[in-house]
């Protein structure tokens, strides 16, 4: 299912590292968060404080947002005219393992890292290697998780891509919608015209 996947990958954080040329694509499909954004992705090595947001559950090893639909837009979505998704967040959606849709651990070539609380923001980091190239995407996710959030992304080329490209960037905001559609199952994301997307077992259905 190429077309399901791209999308997924486009709306659904870093879910693009699960391998190196999937990366390197969806990397290159990027584009830069509107001027004067909240929060800026790091450069490798440095920190920055950012204002605390109201409602973070910070007794958490990692964010979790509130339970019920979130709409969740992607910027490299919005240049390419794709469909805004709908995801229902459910009380173990985000846990120790799955952190806002995204699995960390060894995908092929690509070792994905969890998201880490610095600050009053949450910053992980994804490196993919293979024989020609390393890819590294650096995320920041801010914002209170109870009434919207946002993913900021920069990602490093080496050695540059054609035309000395070195950088991507990227960004995903989330918005509380209210309860979850009657029928709807935790994981569940709506892809307007190609149905739902199980994100726990992988079901699609119409």
């Amino acid at each position: 299912m190429p077309s399901v996947r791209s999308l997924l990958l486009a709306a659904a954080t870093l879910a693009a590292a699960t391998t190196p040329d999937g990366a390197a694509r969806s990397a290159q499909a990027q584009t830069a968060p509107s001027p004067g954004a909240a929060v800026s992705p790091l450069t490798p090595g440095a920190t920055r404080p950012v204002e605390r947001p109201g409602g973070t559950d910070f007794t958490l090893g990692h964010p979790r947002r509130r339970q019920g639909l979130w709409e969740i837009r992607s910027m490299a979505s919005d240049q390419f005219g794709l469909p805004v998704t709908r995801y229902c967040v459910g009380d173990n959606t985000d846990n120790a393992a799955m952190h806002l849709d995204r699995a960390a651990g060894d995908k092929g070539s690509c070792k994905i890292g969890s998201f880490k609380r610095v600050g009053v923001s949450w910053v992980a980091e994804t490196v993919c290697r293979d024989s020609r190239q390393t890819v590294i995407s650096q995320s920041v996710a801010s914002g209170d998780f109870r009434s919207e959030y946002r993913i900021d992304t920069l990602v490093f080329y080496s050695p540059p891509l054609p035309g000395n490209k070195r950088e991507d960037k990227e960004a995903v905001t989330g918005r509380y919608l209210g309860a979850c559609k009657p029928g709807q199952r935790a994981g569940d994301l709506e892809v307007p015209g190609m149905g739902t997307l199980n994100m726990t077992d992988g079901a699609l259905r119409p």
